[in-house]
């Protein structure tokens, strides 16, 4: 549940960053960036990423799978779901490596935080490109 909060708020916050960065504010933009970070968080984290985490010793493979999602998806930062996936994968991650003590938990949180990291440098990027 933690994860699903700060993944919605992260997508949130740089939502909101590029909206009121614009020349004119597109309210409707900021609420449908919530709605979909909303909903990606409802199917990512509180289903996928749940179901996986009830064989936690398999856990870190949906964490890669949502590590890769969420780095293929900065694409297309706007759509507020990088963070979502990143999310998914760090805490599915975390839950892998507790478990089995792999290498692999390790890289599903590699993978979650550099998503979490190129989206915030993409919205970063874009902004600036409006100065």
């Amino acid at each position: 549940m933690g994860a699903a909060v700060v993944a919605v708020a992260l997508s949130t916050t740089l939502n909101a960053i590029g909206v009121f960065t614009e020349e004119d504010i597109h309210w409707l933009n900021l609420l449908v960036g919530c709605a979909v970070a909303l909903a990606g968080a409802a199917l990512v984290l509180g289903w996928f990423a749940r179901r996986a985490a009830r064989r936690p010793e398999r856990a870190w493979r949906t964490g890669l799978v949502c590590g890769v999602i969420g780095l293929l998806l900065v694409a297309a930062f706007w759509s507020g779901l990088p963070p979502i996936f990143g999310a998914a994968g760090i805490y599915l991650g975390v839950i892998g490596r507790r478990a089995a003590s792999s290498r692999a938990g390790s890289a599903a949180i590699a993978l979650g935080a550099l998503a979490l990291a190129a989206d915030v440098a993409a919205y970063a990027t874009d902004v600036a490109s409006r100065f």
